[in-house]
């Protein structure tokens, strides 16, 4: 599905959860911002017991016909509620037959990003739940949202965006989008480069770590002018640390490892934690990522 211009939709996949509400908020404000449709998708996994297509008169076409209507209500609820925050926005629906993960990657390579909603998950849950969104990072050519459930009130436009820096593709990447998104919603930006605690310990570390930030940003300043930008060098944990940094920002941005055929090892530890505990929404962009404006 594309515009008239060529410009790829938005695309946020809803459930029966509560966290899709809040990916319909994220989703819908990003549609708009960009001037982009929003494609809401809800994909219909079958029970083996009741196959598809099952005819009029034959055994369990009644139940059938009501888990349809209830997949058809629930993207016309999503679609209400788009409108609601943004009246003109151009919507449109699909009722997909499949499991989650396999629906989302089929109808994803064609998208500006993929919004999903998320829960948070304590420390004792996270090792034995995944989301479905870590499935999708590194085998979609555009970024991945994963958003939770707002710790408080959130302001259309402001506040911050943080992105993580390390110097790789994924992170030149995750910059890009970064440095837009703050652009568009008029936020300032903290780029955070997070080295391990032994590394402090090297001579001329910091003023190592502080050239490799300002590279990272090098001709964004240029290109957005009117974004504010901070700058920090820490040493730490780096999930620990980016997740405090973006305790009450508008996203935080990462990179993905982008590599095809995804496996948990290759997401990598940092962004792989944060999928659990995310205090606001995450956007990991692949290395591949282009951008949007």
């Amino acid at each position: 599905m594309t515009v008239p211009n060529g410009r790829l939709p938005v695309l946020v996949g809803v459930s029966r959860s509560e966290a899709a509400v809040w990916a319909i908020r994220w989703a819908a404000d990003e549609a708009d911002l960009h001037g982009l449709p929003l494609l809401i998708v809800h994909a219909q996994e079958w029970p083996s017991a009741v196959p598809p297509a099952v005819e009029p008169g034959e055994s369990g076409h009644l139940w059938a016909s009501h888990f349809r209507a209830a997949g058809r209500a629930l993207v016309d609820t999503a679609r209400a509620e788009a409108l609601q925050l943004h009246p003109g926005l151009d919507i449109s629906l699909a009722l997909a037959e499949g499991k989650p993960h396999d629906v989302l990657l089929r109808f994803g390579a064609e998208v500006s990003q993929v919004v999903l909603g998320t829960r948070r998950l304590g420390d004792v849950e996270a090792p034995f739940v995944r989301s479905r969104g870590a499935g999708l990072f590194g085998r979609l050519p555009c970024p991945v949202v994963l958003v939770p459930q707002p710790a408080g009130p959130q302001p259309e436009h402001g506040g911050t965006v943080v992105v993580g820096v390390d110097g790789s593709a994924a992170s030149e990447a995750a910059v890009a989008y970064a440095f837009e998104e703050a652009a568009l919603t008029r936020s300032r930006l903290l780029a955070a480069e997070v080295r391990r605690p032994h590394s402090a310990a090297r001579p001329g570390f910091y003023e190592e770590a502080r050239l490799e930030l300002a590279e990272a940003l090098a001709g964004w300043h240029e290109k957005y002018p009117q974004v504010e930008t901070e700058r920090e060098v820490l040493t730490g944990y780096p999930a620990a640390l980016l997740a405090e940094l973006a305790r009450h920002a508008r996203c935080l941005v990462v990179g993905s490892h982008g590599r095809s055929g995804w496996h948990e090892a290759l997401l990598g530890s940092t962004t792989r934690s944060l999928v659990h505990h995310t205090p606001s929404p995450l956007v990991v962009v692949p290395p591949q990522y282009t951008g949007r404006l």
